[in-house]
């Protein structure tokens, strides 16, 4: 193992371990409260996708000194950490645009789940990008399930209990569904966009790093 990749494995394994760390923080700091509800809890899109950053961190991290089996070189996991990129930066560019001063999560807490794992796991993927063959349109694809699954997530349970993660999402503080629908389409097609972008550059950073066996793209 080279000094490089100790210190991506090392970086990887402490920031998945502060992220989760804040999140069962904030868990068991909110289990006092009396209106806490652990299942609206994990209904943010910032937990889920953090939880997800994290397991990609960790298994980055902990299969680089060969604690689980090796994953660095499987174009299923390139693909999963591109994935992790595309919802971290949905969490933290829709936090920065739409939520700041909004939301009433702890604060040491809002900052490292929305500011510090977004950056990091952006810089991580320029670090140390892709080394298989990633085709975007394909990935693209893949990687929007999570968010459309998501949102018919929110809006079904939303009813039901009376509860929604987001104004944006809610039709009775964000003027009805057609607006929802607006705000979910124009979100959308930004993580589109973004995700296109997210492949384009790991492919030229693969390149410039791994001119050998830099991935293409489709």
């Amino acid at each position: 193992m080279t000094r490089r990749t100790s210190v991506i494995a090392g970086y990887r394994i402490a920031l998945a371990c502060l992220a989760l760390t804040a999140i069962v923080y904030e868990l068991v700091s909110g289990l006092g409260e009396p209106h806490w509800s652990t299942t609206d809890y994990f209904s943010y899109f910032t937990e889920l996708s953090n939880l997800f950053a994290i397991a990609i961190f960790l298994a980055g991290g902990l299969s680089a000194i060969g604690l689980i089996p090796a994953v660095r070189s499987s174009a299923r996991f390139d693909a999963l950490r591109g994935a992790a990129v595309l919802y971290m930066l949905t969490t933290g560019i829709v936090y920065a645009v739409l939520l700041a001063g909004q939301h009433n999560s702890i604060p040491w807490v809002n900052t490292v789940l929305h500011r510090v794992m977004p950056l990091a796991v952006a810089l991580d993927w320029l670090i140390d990008p892709p080394r298989t063959s990633l085709q975007a349109r394909r990935a693209v694809l893949a990687w929007m399930a999570f968010p459309l699954l998501y949102i018919a997530y929110t809006l079904v349970r939303g009813p039901l209990v009376h509860w929604y993660p987001y104004f944006f999402v809610n039709p009775g503080h964000s003027g009805g569904y057609l607006l929802v629908a607006v705000s979910a389409i124009a979100i959308g097609l930004g993580q589109i966009a973004m995700g296109l972008a997210i492949a384009y550059v790991g492919r030229v950073r693969a390149a410039r790093l791994y001119p050998a066996a830099s991935p293409s793209s489709a």
